[in-house]
């Protein structure tokens, strides 16, 4: 979306939604949308959503989360959970997260999928960490990071 960056705005004030007379054609419907927007549609026509997003409420001025009956229109929506997904091995910005980290929460909504995640890899003969055994490996890859950082800088 446009509003996410700078970079993404100039893109579409100069080829709009659809740029297919370019080197690499693309297309980008939802580009001028605001989070605000998909926010409202989801909850107007009453979308279902992954579970993960939890439910789009409104957060009022005073930091508060209020159900539409309550205060419907006196703040900015947002949802209950995720706020973004991305990739769900991703540690990009993991160490910013307060409260519950994705990886805590990956523990324990997906715990399959976090065992992969945190379990297996290895060293290769050029010595390089590397998924192997089952597993991505991420737990000392983690492990390994806040050793530097400190206890905790990435949770999981």
């Amino acid at each position: 979306m446009t509003e996410e960056s700078m970079l993404r705005r100039t893109a579409w004030l100069q080829s709009g939604c659809n740029a297919f007379n370019s080197k690499k054609p693309k297309s980008k419907p939802m580009s001028f949308w605001t989070e605000q927007d998909v926010l409202e549609y989801i909850k107007r026509y009453d979308l279902p959503i992954a579970s993960v997003y939890g439910e789009v409420v409104t957060r009022g001025a005073d930091g508060n989360l209020y159900g539409s009956t309550l205060c419907d229109g006196c703040g900015k929506l947002c949802t209950t959970g995720c706020h973004r997904t991305g990739c769900v091995y991703c540690a990009f910005g993991a160490y910013e997260e307060k409260g519950e980290g994705r990886f805590q929460r990956l523990k324990r909504t997906h715990p399959r999928q976090y065992e992969y995640c945190m379990d297996g890899g290895a060293y290769d003969s050029d010595g390089f960490w590397k998924p192997a055994g089952g597993g991505l490996g991420m737990a000392h890859c983690i492990d390994e990071i806040n050793k530097v950082f400190g206890k905790d800088f990435i949770k999981y």
